[in-house]
């Protein structure tokens, strides 16, 4: 038998929905991706930094308009690995800004692999082109590849 709504909506609220049930959900995938890992032997760690809409219905906590999307969502960061591989994930409300928190979702992956590995790339789109983004990938030693927005300086250029 399957479990039923109210008991999935415990899980969710009293088990994952606070601040021990959220890191123990983060170090069970900082587990099973460190087995990934390990396994593919790489010198180099390519973290993918995007962000994605998750349409939402109804009223839910922490849903909100995004007129980039046109829609009542969450708007979910993600980091994989340049192999696709989950490294880390945060629901954020809807009408946050793409960038927004991305190093609160870096800084524990690059903590706990800089010792793994030799090199650190991040990539981005021009939603994560922020001077506090560069000076933590400089200071830390992450080379990264992040897009640039179209500009004026930019186009006379090229």
């Amino acid at each position: 038998f399957g479990a039923s709504h109210s008991v999935m909506s415990r899980l969710e609220n009293d088990i994952l929905g606070n601040t021990c049930g959220k890191e123990a959900l983060d170090a069970m995938i900082s587990r099973s991706t460190d087995a990934l890992l390990k396994r593919k032997n790489k010198k180099c760690l390519i973290l993918d930094v995007d962000s994605t809409e998750d349409p939402a219905h109804g009223n839910h906590e922490h849903m909100a308009y995004n007129g980039y999307f046109a829609k009542n969502c969450f708007h979910t960061l993600f980091c994989f690995s340049g192999d696709g591989d989950g490294l880390a994930a945060r629901l954020r409300p809807g009408n946050v800004h793409s960038g927004t928190g991305i190093l609160d979702l870096i800084k524990p992956i690059v903590i706990r692999y800089r010792k793994k590995f030799k090199l650190l790339w991040l990539r981005g789109d021009s939603a994560f082109a922020d001077p506090d983004t560069y000076e933590y990938c400089e200071a830390h030693r992450i080379t990264y590849f992040i897009r640039l927005r179209e500009n004026a300086v930019l186009t006379k250029r090229s």
